[in-house]
């Protein structure tokens, strides 16, 4: 099965969050790697986009009954026909910017993300109206005063709301619904999610500018990186060689300005091109347990030992003095809205994905990839000691607005 990413603004589009990377634990090797940031680092005032991950069916080789049931939500159903109709409107809407080899592909992706919008979008709107949420006349005029503006700014002053709903590829009428039901959706998260969260975010705003603080005090001027990695390079060879590598270690968890600075400097194993060319030469080229000269790259200036070498792999480890401009440290207020929202984001999807559960949907199996993963069973706990019976074992532990469907992805070899 082929997987694509939808990437969307929506809030349908996070439903099926499959899992992310915890950027706080990650083990980067951006102060090393190739056309990445020079540290690793949480920025809670940078926009995020939330990528959703889903299957999407491989290319059917034969014509199939377009009266047949695809979907099922809540007793409201999607056949073969409409969802085959919806995926040439979309493909039409892009002209010839779709190759047309890749169109056997691309309609299957296409098809599952119009199902999963479908899905999520019914689902919200039925729990929306049990819960008691309206659209009233105002919240849709001034959604639509919004969708002129943006038209304006985009070159296109003298559009109307007509002129703008039926760009949609799906039609005027379409767009019109899915503005309804965007302004309904948004309502019900605003009451049921954002509204309910009262956490006091200061603290965690404080931990990432006292965090800054001490990343912008490990960034060094050209000459005073300089001449701070040969002091430390003399004190490495100063060392007797039984003891370098616990030194290196120590040095780095006390200088490096890279993340890695917190293991002894260790990047783990890596291969040719991984690393910018300065410090893939360097590694590459040094003997087992050797310590390089300083090695400058954009990132700075680096001191690198080489710990193993396997096949075309090396593993080394390294400690960097950062160069370049220190970062303006954020503002309190802003942190505390980028938190926030991070974590509505989060719990928006928690949201979502119960919902979905909870719903009555019945796919067919091409469309299985467009629902959540399987809720996990919590994990049995092991009885306290004096709990268990002698001849007894312990047991063991085990959105929402009028947009143009985001364009499928398509596949480029050269730029593999």
């Amino acid at each position: 099965m082929a997987k694509i990413h939808l990437m969307s603004a929506a809030i349908i589009a996070a439903a099926m969050v499959a899992g992310c990377c915890d950027k706080e634990n990650c083990n980067d090797k951006t102060c090393a790697g190739k056309d990445t940031p020079a540290a690793a680092k949480e920025s809670a005032t940078a926009a995020e986009e939330t990528a959703t991950t889903i299957e999407a069916p491989e290319p059917a080789a034969e014509k199939k009954d377009p009266n047949e049931v695809v979907l099922t939500v809540n007793g409201k159903k999607f056949t073969r026909g409409e969802i085959d109709a919806d995926v040439e409107k979309v493909i039409a809407s892009y002209g010839d910017r779709l190759p047309k080899e890749q169109l056997p592909t691309i309609r299957p992706r296409i098809a599952a993300q119009l199902a999963q919008q479908f899905m999520v979008s019914e689902i919200l709107v039925k729990q929306a109206t049990e819960l008691g949420y309206k659209v009233e006349d105002a919240d849709l005029e001034n959604r639509k005063a919004d969708l002129l503006k943006q038209a304006a700014k985009n070159g296109d002053s003298a559009a109307t709301i007509d002129d703008v709903l039926a760009k949609h590829p799906l039609g005027k009428e379409k767009a019109l619904e899915e503005l309804t039901n965007g302004l309904l959706i948004d309502k019900m998260l605003k009451g049921e999610v954002y509204d309910k969260d009262t956490t006091d975010y200061t603290p965690k705003a404080k931990e990432i500018q006292d965090r800054v603080a001490a990343e912008n005090a490990k960034i060094y001027t050209e000459a005073d990186a300089l001449a701070k990695i040969t002091e430390i390079k003399k004190t490495l060879d100063d060392t007797p060689e039984a003891d370098k590598a616990a030194k290196f270690a120590e040095l780095a968890k006390e200088h490096s300005g890279c993340p890695s600075g917190s293991n002894g400097g260790d990047l783990g194993e890596f291969g040719h091109g991984q690393m910018v060319k300065e410090f893939d030469e360097a590694a590459f080229a040094l003997e087992i347990g050797k310590i390089s000269d300083p090695v400058k790259t954009s990132f700075g200036y680096h001191l690198i030992r080489t710990t193993e070498k396997k096949d075309d792999k090396v593993r080394a480890s390294h400690i960097l003095l950062k160069t370049g401009e220190k970062q303006e440290p954020p503002k309190t207020e802003e942190l505390i809205e980028s938190l926030k929202a991070r974590s509505n984001r989060q719990a928006v999807n928690d949201f979502i994905i119960k919902a979905v559960r909870s719903a009555n949907v019945i796919t067919a199996p091409e469309f299985n990839g467009i629902l959540p993963p399987p809720e996990e069973e919590p994990a049995k706990t092991q009885p306290a000691a004096e709990e268990v019976k002698p001849e007894e074992k312990p047991v063991e532990a085990q959105p929402a607005e009028a947009v143009k469907p985001a364009e499928p992805p398509v596949d480029n070899a050269a730029e593999k």
